[in-house]
Formats: structure tokens, C-alpha cells, sequence
């Protein structure tokens, strides 16, 4: 189902667009984010290891908490709160993932700034989901990532460190592909369909989308675009002067898969001799919804999995609001 008719059938089901939204957050009143220690944040994001991997199940209610908008309020803390931890939480839209810990490298010449600059090196703590509730193989499964990049290559490093996030998703209305490494994951989702099979996931789609767009309308976002340009500014010492990407695109690298019937175990690093390597390639050409002419400068090399409750409910991926002053090569 496209957006135009999700929000219809929201309007449909006299759900106003956004409702439960609170007022927008004033810049002044958001939390002070002065960095993070990567070992602290890496520490607290393995907490809470499972025995018993969970299956987290997401339905309509799972949005409301005592008649309140908890998607709303929830998209409004990703927008304007920079934490890179948080008290425990619930993620309502990917509640099943696994927590990759690596390298983030860029080997080939790049126009661009900040971590996007040939020979750029750091620390990367990434968290692989699916959405909704949909994991094992055969079912239509919507893959995303989020990444969080540290701009330091010792692991041991005790300063105070502000990250660079950035999300990537293949199709949030999900797709068959067996694997999630073969999966093309980038920052467009304005292409999405929703394939609607029953009245709940019907229901579920008219709250998530209207609800999203207005969250990030108010707070200064786009449903459309997940833009990179903290990665572009990261390290540089004037930011005004960074030259972003508008396309960035993450991709396993090229090889024989095993088949796992869930997404997570095929991320397990004993599933992979100890390595996982995920494409770095970015573009500033091509259109919304379009196939764009994305280069390889690089990749991201992870050699720690894990899951756990802090992975799922502790680490935060803070959601650059949209910004028009960008400039592109």
C-alpha cells in the first residue's frame, strides 16, 4: 500500500494525522550532549546478555502506553535527545535486533568531508533489526541498520567522543530476500510500500505512517530521507564547511551465505569465522525513489556480535533532523 493510501485509510479510521503529538521541543530545552566514552557506551549496550533470544511481537497497542502516543513522544526524543545511551527503553518499530561492533574505514578517494575523507578510520557500534515482528526467513521482512561512528581507532580511548549517527533500511514495507547481507540498505525510503496482508498489520500502518510524518514534520525531519551529514561534519573543525553525500548505501560484501531461518543468526560472528564486512558506497546523484550511481569508498568490518537488553533497549541512534543549508559535491 503506498503512503498517500496509508494516510487515507488513517483518515479513514478518524485517526487524525499525528495524533497524541506533543509540542515541538525547543532547541534550548534539549538535553546537553557533550560525547560519550566508547567502552562506557559498549559496556552498557552488553548488558543484560540473553539466555533466551526474545521475539518481540509488535501490534497496534504497542504504540500506546495510559492513551498516550508512545510512537510520537518516541520519535520526538530520536529527533532532538543526541544520547548515546539512555534508560531502558522500548524500540517500538525495530524491536528485534543484534548489536555489531568494528571498524568504520574509507579507502577510496572521496569528494566528501569528516569520516566520508579517504583514510578515515574509527570506532562503529551498529545495530541490525528487522521491523515489526516479522525475523525468520520466508517471511516478509523489512531490514535496517543503524550505525553509530566514533571518531578514534583505540578501542581503549577514555575521551569524551561525539558520534556520528545514520540510518539505512532496504524497504520498510518488507521483501523476501533470503539474506540480510544480500539486501541493498540506503538513507531513501520515499519508494516504501507497505504490503498489507490483514486487518491488523492495516492498523498498524495507519498509526505508524501519519504518526511518523507528523513527528518529524514538527520536529524539523523528513519521512523521506535519512540525511548523513553528521559523518560528513565529523572531525571537521569548522562544519559549516562540509561537503555531505545525500546517498549513502550498505551492503555485505560478496559471498557464499548459509541459510539461517532467523535474520539474526546469520550476524553471529561464530556463523562467520570471526569477521562481517558491510560496503561503504555513497553518491550525491540520482532522485528520491530512484536507482542512484553509488561508488564504494569503503567498508565497515565488524568482529563482535552480541544481543542483549541493553543492545535492544539501551543503545540510542540519535535522528539528524533535516537540514537545507548542505552543501553537496
Amino acid at each position: 500500500m503506498k503512503f498517500s493510501r496509508i494516510i487515507a485509510a488513517c483518515l479513514g479510521l478518524g485517526l487524525p494525522l499525528g495524533f497524541g503529538l506533543k509540542a515541538l521541543i525547543a532547541q534550548d530545552d534539549e538535553p546537553a550532549y557533550n560525547g560519550s566514552v566508547f567502552n562506557e557506551v559498549l559496556s552498557q549496550a552488553r548488558q543484560g546478555k540473553y539466555d533466551d533470544r526474545p521475539y518481540r511481537k509488535v501490534t497496534s497497542a504497542s504504540f500506546f502506553r495510559f492513551f498516550e502516543n508512545q510512537l510520537a513522544k518516541d520519535s520526538e526524543r530520536t529527533l532532538s535527545d543526541r544520547s548515546d545511551i539512555l534508560p531502558p527503553f522500548r524500540k517500538l518499530l525495530h524491536p528485534n535486533g543484534i548489536c555489531l561492533v568494528g571498524t568504520w574505514n574509507i579507502e577510496g578517494d572521496s569528494p566528501y568531508s569528516g569520516y566520508f575523507r579517504a583514510g578515515r578510520q574509527g570506532l562503529v557500534i551498529a545495530r541490525a533489526s528487522a521491523a515489526l515482528t516479522a525475523v525468520k526467513q520466508g517471511q516478509k521482512r523489512s531490514f535496517g541498520m543503524a550505525v553509530k561512528i566514533f571518531p578514534s581507532q583505540d578501542p581503549q580511548d577514555q575521551s569524551m567522543l561525539k558520534t556520528a549517527n545514520f540510518f539505512v533500511i532496504d524497504d520498510l514495507g518488507g521483501t523476501y530476500i533470503d539474506h540480510f547481507r544480500d539486501t541493498p540498505m540506503t538513507n531513501d525510503i520515499s519508494s516504501v510500500n507497505f504490503g498489507v496482508d490483514n486487518a491488523g498489520q492495516l492498523l498498524i500502518a495507519a498509526i505508524v505512517t501519519p504518526t511518523l510524518q507528523a513527528s518529524e514534520t514538527i520536529m524539523g525531519s523528513s519521512p523521506s530521507v535519512r540525511q548523513v551529514y553528521q559523518v560528513a561534519e565529523l572531525g571537521e573543525a569548522d562544519p559549516s564547511q562540509a561537503i555531505t553525500p545525500k546517498w549513502i548505501r550498505i551492503q555485505g560484501e560478496a559471498g557464499s551465505r548459509e541459510d539461517y531461518k532467523d535474520f539474526r543468526d546469520e550476524l553471529i560472528m561464530a556463523n562467520n569465522d570471526g569477521r562481517l564486512r558491510f560496503e561503504i558506497a555513497v553518491t550525491s546523484d540520482g532522485e528520491l525513489g530512484e536507482d542512484k550511481p553509488f561508488e564504494v569508498i569503503g567498508y565497515m568490518e565488524f568482529t563482535e556480535s552480541f544481543e542483549s537488553e541493553g543492545c535492544d533497549s539501551r543503545l540510542h541512534f540519535n535522528h539528524p533532523s533535516w537540514r537545507t543549508d548542505l552543501t553537496h559535491f
